[in-house]
């Protein structure tokens, strides 16, 4: 067996404590000066280019704002990080330590956040080393293809699942789920952040689940 284990960061991987939404949200208030760019707009299953471009957009701005906004986020990012207690949501390290343990699974990520995002949520709890790939919102807005592209990096590796079934995808929004089937990995959804179960489970999922723990009955069905 050679499986491909995927996972989403925000709302699976870590508590959706309205970190990255603050960040960007006070990003952009430094630039324009004004607090209700994002007013009604929800950014769960988004990517950052994608949230980014929009509040440019409602906020009046100009294309080249792009750049500027997306460092001032970062730094407000590091900051309310640094200040923050553990962010991980419970069963994640014992799911993680466990799959990494196994010569024949790799552990990576599919994300919306940018990579330099990415690196600085998974810093908090010293998680960084347990994905060995990944594919971020700066590298494309579609998550499906970041699916794919995750495959393909694993593969540049050397890690070559037999068929679309050991390629696995973990995320707790409707989004997640279809970029799973677009990327044709098992769809994995863990009701711990932007969607009940209900909604999730809606979706017909391969895997539906409250949370992570127990982990060993998470293990269980992604590994089955």
């Amino acid at each position: 067996m050679r499986r491909l284990v995927l996972f989403d960061i925000d709302g699976t991987l870590i508590r959706p404590v309205g970190i990255g939404r603050r960040s960007i949200e006070g990003a952009f208030t430094a630039h324009y000066g004004t607090t209700d760019v994002f007013e009604g707009y929800g950014f769960h299953g988004r990517t950052d280019p994608d949230i980014i471009d929009e509040g440019i957009r409602r906020a009046g701005g100009k294309s080249e704002d792009h750049a500027s906004i997306l460092a001032a986020y970062l730094a407000n990012l590091s900051r309310e990080v640094s200040a923050a207690p553990s962010l991980l949501l419970p069963g994640v390290r014992a799911v993680l330590d466990e799959l990494s343990s196994m010569p024949n699974v790799m552990v990576g990520l599919v994300t919306g956040n940018v990579r330099r995002g990415a690196e600085i949520k998974l810093a908090k709890d010293e998680i960084t080393d347990h994905f060995m790939v990944g594919a971020y919102g700066c590298d494309s807005r579609h998550r499906g293809e970041l699916v794919r592209i995750a495959r393909a990096r694993a593969a540049e590796l050397g890690h070559r699942p037999a068929g679309p079934r050991d390629v696995v995808m973990i995320g707790d929004t409707e989004n997640d789920v279809l970029a799973a089937r677009y990327g044709d990995a098992v769809a994995v959804a863990v009701a711990t952040g932007g969607c009940t179960y209900e909604t999730l489970a809606a979706l017909d999922p391969d895997h539906a689940f409250t949370a992570m723990d127990p982990p060993s009955a998470f293990l269980e069905a992604i590994l089955g």
